[in-house]
Formats: C-alpha cells, structure tokens, sequence
C-alpha cells in the first residue's frame, strides 16, 4: 500500500505517496511538523490542529489528508468546485470528486487532486511529476474553451478516464487557465496524452499517437 498514517494525539495525517507530486506545500506551511530530513517525516504533534488543517488543505494533489482519531475526515469539500490548469504541469481540481478506483472496483472521492496532462504519468489519471522529466511545454492559457455556463459551481464533480482517451469531466465546475481566465463548465473532455493541439481539451490525438491508459 502507498498510503501510511502518522498518528498524534489528537489527529492522524495520511500520507499517499502516489500521489504525492512535491509541491511542497506541507513543508513550508508546518515545517516542524513536515520535515523530509526527520523520522518520522511527519510529526502531527508539533503544530496546532487548526493550522494542520489549513497546511493539508493546501496540498493541491490530495496526498495529504487529516482525520480526527476516530478516522473522521477533517476536510469539507470546498464551497465551489474549481479546476486549475497549471502552467506546463496538471489540473488542480477541488472538488467533491469522484473517479473510478480501477477495473470492476467502486468510485473513489476526493477533495482534491491533481490530474495529469503530460501523457507521462505512471499513476494516471493523477500527476506524478513527469512533466517536469518529459519538460511538458503547455502554458495553460485554455485559449479555446466551450461557452462558459452560468450560476455557482457547486456539485459532485465525476471524473472519467475514457480507456486509451480523454478525461471526461461531468459536473459544474470552474476552470481557472493559467492566464488569469476564466470558465464554467457542465461536461468537457479533457486531454490526457500530451498531444492535442487545443490543450486541456482532447482533439482526438490519442487516436494518432497510439496513447494506452
């Protein structure tokens, strides 16, 4: 198993290392509790339980979870659900998020996680950091996105990986392109293999360069 539990006094940080993309959030928010030198690495007892709670949260891929000693989620699903598209890196999606656990198996929620887009990953549909080994170019800027819907984007968001295709994202959400626009959205297929030409969004070129996932 990927994940293991640091347990404290008063709560217990999970830690999925798949998952995990070294944005480094953890360490500069709570850097006596999240320390890569230390062992244990993680040490839930040396910062508040309230500021815990705002550090984990900051973690764009969701490695990184807080639960209260009965096993309780810390976290609520954000008030608004939002997409981010980073700059030759994933999607930060935040979220009530489902996606599919794996063949025959049930879904699998979230609040938050980082969706690759490089084609790279060897823990899809989620980011690994290829991007920065494969030194994926795309800016992020979305410059041709769907007509934007209206109202608040509120929701379960249901992510699907199309086998050797798209993401397909059903759900309102709000993407948020690197150059500061914005857009709302009920279902769009997102690129996965690196190769659209209208990044983030599929174009069919998985069909051409033979993408398997």
């Amino acid at each position: 198993m990927s994940s293991r539990d640091y347990v404290g006094k008063e709560v217990t940080i999970r830690y999925d290392a798949r998952r995990c993309i070294h944005a480094e959030e953890c360490v500069r928010g709570a850097p006596a509790v999240f320390d890569p030198q230390a062992k244990p690495w993680i040490q839930p007892d040396n910062a508040a339980v309230e500021h815990l709670v705002s550090v984990v949260a900051r973690c764009p891929s969701g490695a990184l979870t807080l639960h209260a000693p009965d096993g309780t989620p810390l976290e609520a699903p954000p008030e608004s659900n939002s997409a981010a598209v980073q700059a030759r890196g994933p999607i930060y999606v935040r979220a009530r998020v489902t996606v599919p656990a794996g063949e025959h198996a049930t879904l699998v929620e979230y609040t938050r996680v980082a969706l690759c887009r490089c084609g790279a990953s060897a823990n899809k549909p989620y980011c690994d950091g290829s991007h920065k080994r494969t030194a994926f170019a795309d800016e992020g800027a979305c410059p041709n996105p769907p007509p934007s819907v209206a109202g608040p984007a509120v929701g379960e968001v249901k992510v699907h990986p199309i086998p050797n295709g798209p993401l397909m994202v059903e759900g309102k959400i709000e993407f948020r392109a690197a150059d500061g626009s914005t857009f709302t959205t009920e279902k769009v297929w997102l690129c996965r293999c690196g190769g659209s030409a209208n990044k983030p969004f599929c174009d069919g070129s998985h069909k051409r360069n033979g993408f398997t996932a």
